[in-house]
């Protein structure tokens, strides 16, 4: 009885310290993750988060800090979808700042009733939190200017005065001449298109579908044809391999007749008129082929094209020998890779130089670049900069955007794609070598603004957009 005793006390000690182990290992991957966040590195610490909830799928805090690094990635369904998981979790979150976050997703998004919504049930649950109160009733403000809506547009600017009148004072310069703007085209469209639902998309998912629609339509189909008759052409290389070559003598004992109904087009059947085979000289006669046939290569290394380089990244290649020829050059990939939506794998890396214009580098809080690869591919490389906060942040989105739109329209031609989402611009131009570069500016209601640039493979998005959509 002692023996067991002892046996039992041995057991639950193993379990104690095994617990504590993992418990440490824990809060040791937490701290790391927060700190990611701090630096803002957002994939790096949203990698992290995962692994938390990968553990523990209700643990508050990782829910809430992994949703931020969706809202800041763009991917505004699996953001909204985050915040609420966390609204719903049992602790190691603030709601109230949940709310904040889900009306920032909702406006991103184009929701901007929704995140009114949002934004108020912050202010009620945290009624005595200047800064989220001042933050949420600024949300208030721009969901009300993109809306068009002078009445709740003043609404919200009234009350942020009577908190602060220099905070609602940088509102009113940054927002009006959006609100200008938006009345007008309000007044243009009229009332029946402002009940139309609100499709939520990630950004690898809204670029896909106007990617789609708007570009990708017929050269979809090219491709899949390609593809489709790839396959035959190999199929029937493969049998014409396995036929046996006829000799001349075979040929001289059996012609080969092709056997057709020909009789409907007018021209008589092989019955009628027996073809006599011919005979070449003796002195003539041709050596029988080789079995197999020869082919030429189909790809020959000398012959092999290689993309030009994009920040020292050849889009498009091989993923593997890509990265191991880029690491050599720029000694600087994080080759471990973190998994993102999809099937794709992003590679941190840092380019020998930076290829954001010099205005935007002024204002940059933090700088990020990665290599993603799609199925042993290189799929896209990516560079986003995200700024201090700024007192005129929309005014300071459009006018960068503007201005990257021109020198990228300059050097690429009028861009496919150039939409206007409220919080976030984007625009895209069809490049040589089967590429698209996109260009993605976002505000923020803390008053940093998001400056994100991509270089992306046409044919790998097409198959990597099929994998979505379908």
């Amino acid at each position: 009885m002692k023996k067991n005793g002892v046996l039992l006390a041995l057991l639950i000690a193993t379990v104690l310290i095994c617990a504590a182990g993992t418990s440490g290992a824990d809060e040791f991957l937490r701290e790391r993750a927060r700190n990611l966040y701090e630096v803002q590195d957002y994939r790096g610490a949203y990698a992290l988060f995962e692994r938390l909830l990968a553990e523990k799928p209700d643990d508050g805090e990782a829910l809430d800090y992994s949703a931020w690094c969706l809202r800041y990635f763009g991917d505004w369904k699996s953001a909204d979808e985050r915040f609420r998981r966390a609204l719903d979790a049992p602790s190691g979150a603030l709601i109230s700042w949940l709310y904040v976050g889900l009306g920032e997703t909702l406006l991103g998004a184009g929701d901007e009733r929704g995140a009114r919504e949002s934004f108020q049930e912050a202010i009620d649950s945290a009624p005595d939190d200047l800064e989220l109160v001042l933050r949420s009733l600024k949300g208030m403000a721009w969901a009300s200017a993109f809306l068009g809506d002078r009445e709740g547009y003043e609404r919200a600017l009234s009350t942020a005065r009577e908190k602060d009148a220099e905070y609602a004072s940088a509102i009113e310069a940054d927002v009006e001449p959006v609100l200008e703007e938006r009345v007008l085209i309000a007044a243009e469209v009229g009332e029946s298109e402002e009940e139309e639902g609100i499709v939520v998309l990630d950004s690898q998912e809204r670029q896909a579908k106007i990617f789609e629609e708007e570009i990708l339509a017929e050269e979809l189909d090219e491709l899949i044809a390609e593809k489709l008759a790839g396959e035959r052409g190999a199929a029937a290389t493969e049998v014409e391999d396995e036929e046996e070559t006829p000799t001349v003598e075979d040929e001289e004992e059996t012609p080969k007749v092709k056997e057709e109904p020909s009789e409907e087009l007018g021209v008589k059947t092989p019955e009628q008129t027996p073809e006599k085979p011919k005979v070449e000289p003796a002195d003539e006669k041709p050596e029988p082929k080789k079995h197999p046939a020869e082919k030429p290569s189909p790809e020959k290394p000398a012959e092999v094209k290689l993309h030009s380089s994009i920040w020292g990244v050849r889009v498009g290649e091989p993923l593997e020998q890509e990265l191991d020829r880029a690491e050599s050059e720029l000694g600087r990939i994080d080759r471990e890779g973190v998994a993102g939506a999809h099937g794709v794998i992003n590679y941190p890396f840092v380019p020998t130089d930076n290829p954001f214009p010099a205005y935007v580098q002024a204002e940059a809080a933090s700088t990020y670049f990665n290599v993603e690869g799609y199925r042993g591919n290189i799929l896209k490389v990516h560079g986003a900069i995200k700024t201090r906060a700024l007192t005129n942040t929309l005014e300071w989105k459009n006018r960068t955007f503007g201005s990257m739109v021109e020198e990228f329209s300059r050097e690429h031609g009028k861009p496919i794609i150039l939409k206007d989402h409220g919080i976030f611009f984007e625009a895209a131009w069809l490049l040589p070598e089967t590429r698209v570069l996109w260009l993605f500016v976002d505000a923020g209601l803390d008053g940093a603004c998001q400056v994100q640039m991509s270089y992306v493979d046409r044919r790998i998005q097409a198959g990597h957009l099929i994998g979505i959509l379908k």
